[in-house]
C-alpha cells in the first residue's frame, strides 16, 4: 500500500471520484427498480428476476436489492466526508466493494447471486433477440455476443479490483496522516542529533561500572 498517487492524482481524490460515480450508478439503478415495480405492482416483477418465482420470492428479491443499493449508496456518501472525519469513513466503501466483487464472482455460478440492477447473460441475450426481432440467434451472433459479454464482464471485474485497491490505499494514507497529526499535536516527537563516527571515537567512556571485588 505504498505511495499516495494514482491516475496522476492523490489516492484520496481518486477514491472520491470513484465514490461519486459509484453513487450515481446506484441511484440510477434504484430509481429503475422503483419505476419497474410501480409500473407493474400486481406482478411484483422486474426484468432481471425469474418469471417462475412466486410473488413472495419476487417481493423478497426486490426488497433485498433495494436494501443493498441503499447500503452501497450510503457507503459512497460517507467517502465524501473522509477528509474531515478520518479514514473510518472510507472503510464502509472498502467493505461494499469487497461485497460487490464477491457477488460478481458468485454471479458466474448462479444468476440470482448477481448485483441488484445488473442483468445476467440470459437476460441480455433476450434483449438482443428483441432488438433483432428474432426468436433465435444464429451461431455467429451468439458467439459474437458471448465474446463481447465476457470482455465487458472481465473489464468490470478488473475495474472493481482497481477501485478496491485504490480505496484501501486511501484508507491507509488517511490513517497515517491522522496518526502523524496526533503525534505532532501531543508533542510526542523527539529529535536527537547523533554524533558522527569520528566524534564518537574521540568521546571518552563515562559512567564505567565499578571493578569487581570478590566478597
Amino acid at each position: 500500500m505504498s505511495g499516495t498517487r494514482t491516475l496522476c492524482c492523490h489516492v484520496t481524490t481518486a477514491t472520491l471520484s470513484f465514490a461519486v460515480i459509484y453513487l450515481t450508478g446506484n441511484v440510477l439503478k434504484l430509481v429503475g427498480i422503483i419505476l419497474m415495480v410501480s409500473l407493474d405492482k400486481g406482478a411484483f416483477s422486474v426484468p432481471y428476476h425469474d418469471s417462475k418465482a412466486t410473488r413472495g420470492q419476487r417481493l423478497f428479491d426486490i426488497s433485498s436489492d433495494i436494501l443493498m443499493l441503499v447500503l452501497m449508496s450510503i457507503s459512497a456518501v460517507l467517502v465524501l466526508f473522509c477528509k474531515r472525519k478520518g479514514p473510518m469513513f472510507v472503510l464502509p466503501f472498502v467493505l461494499m466493494m469487497f461485497v460487490e466483487l464477491t457477488l460478481s464472482f458468485l454471479f458466474l455460478f448462479d444468476g440470482p447471486w448477481g448485483l441488484p440492477g445488473t442483468p445476467n447473460y440470459r437476460e441480455m441475450l433476450q434483449v438482443i433477440k428483441s432488438q433483432k426481432r428474432v426468436d433465435r440467434l444464429n451461431e455467429e451472433d451468439i458467439g459474437q455476443f458471448t465474446m463481447e459479454y465476457s470482455v465487458f464482464f472481465m473489464l468490470d471485474i478488473l475495474l472493481k479490483v482497481y477501485i478496491l485497491h485504490v480505496s484501501m490505499r486511501c484508507f491507509y494514507t488517511l490513517k497515517a496522516e491522522s496518526m502523524a497529526a496526533v503525534s505532532v499535536d501531543t508533542g510526542n516527537t523527539v529529535t536527537v542529533k547523533l554524533p558522527s563516527y569520528d566524534e564518537a571515537l574521540k568521546m571518552k567512556a563515562q559512567d564505567t561500572p565499578p571493578s569487581y571485588h570478590e566478597a
